[in-house]
């Protein structure tokens, strides 16, 4: 009887144990990917939300000193170009750096001329386009265009108070002697299926509408709406707005 009882018993702490290691291996197949596929979607979309804002800010990043330090400006009537006239500079070798060259009256001379323009996608207007900086040597010499940043779409920055319009990239004042470069940045998310980016422009994801910004009452600057389903909107992609004053200090 006794050895029948431990019988049993053992029987019983192998069931035990099958029912225990079922359940874990169950647990392991079900609840732990949802946990993985969970969080690398959750880093693919902040990934592509920093990559947004890093794209927006490269652009006044790099023409930040230039602004700064420019003699002259001016912006096409379309807002997509910025023209900038730099001080000539000559090495001092007293002190081993390039200095503002200064004429017989004790005033700056015209230097390289750098223009940053906007290009639309030739291939795909809905993929926007990129930010190109070019620059014209005091010697008559250029250097070829090179690509600031892409992905770029004007027609959704914010809107001009009390308007309809997208802010332009570029707005000079004359009389402050300011310029404003607005950029909104796309970063499109990355799928479900394979994680990776779609080459497709901002749009809908519930109906694949086009975006555009639309001024409310709450959002006078405009809030992102879509051309199907209205304000109901839930963009394909991470959008930032990046905008920043640049004061001209030189005469």
């Amino acid at each position: 009887m006794r050895a029948l009882a431990l019988g049993r018993r053992n029987r019983g702490v192998v069931l035990s144990e099958v029912i225990m290691t079922t359940f874990i291996t169950g647990l392991m197949f079900t609840v732990l990917p949802g946990f993985y596929f969970t969080y690398v979607r959750l880093w693919s979309r902040e990934g592509s939300r920093v990559d947004t804002l890093e794209r927006a800010a490269i652009v006044v990043q790099r023409m930040e000193k230039e602004v700064r330090n420019a003699r002259r400006l001016s912006v096409s009537s379309d807002g997509k170009a910025l023209t900038i006239v730099l001080p000539k500079q000559r090495l001092d070798s007293t002190i081993g750096r390039y200095v503002n060259e200064i004429d017989g009256q004790g005033q700056l001379v015209d230097g390289d001329q750098v223009r940053y323009y906007f290009t639309a996608d030739p291939h795909n207007v809905a993929l926007g386009g990129g930010i190109y900086r070019r620059v014209e040597r005091v010697n008559g010499t250029s250097v070829a265009p090179r690509l600031i940043t892409d992905q770029i779409h004007p027609e959704l920055n914010p809107l001009v108070s009390g308007d309809s319009t997208a802010q332009p990239i570029f707005f000079y004042d004359s009389a402050l002697r300011t310029v404003t470069v607005t950029v909104t940045a796309v970063e499109t998310r990355a799928s479900v299926g394979d994680f990776a980016p779609g080459q497709t422009g901002p749009r809908c994801s519930r109906d694949g509408g086009s975006l555009a910004r639309t001024a409310t009452q709450g959002h006078p600057e405009g809030e992102l709406a879509c051309s199907v389903c209205g304000s109901q909107v839930k963009p394909n992609a991470e959008l930032a707005v990046h905008q920043i004053q640049l004061l001209a200090r030189n005469q």
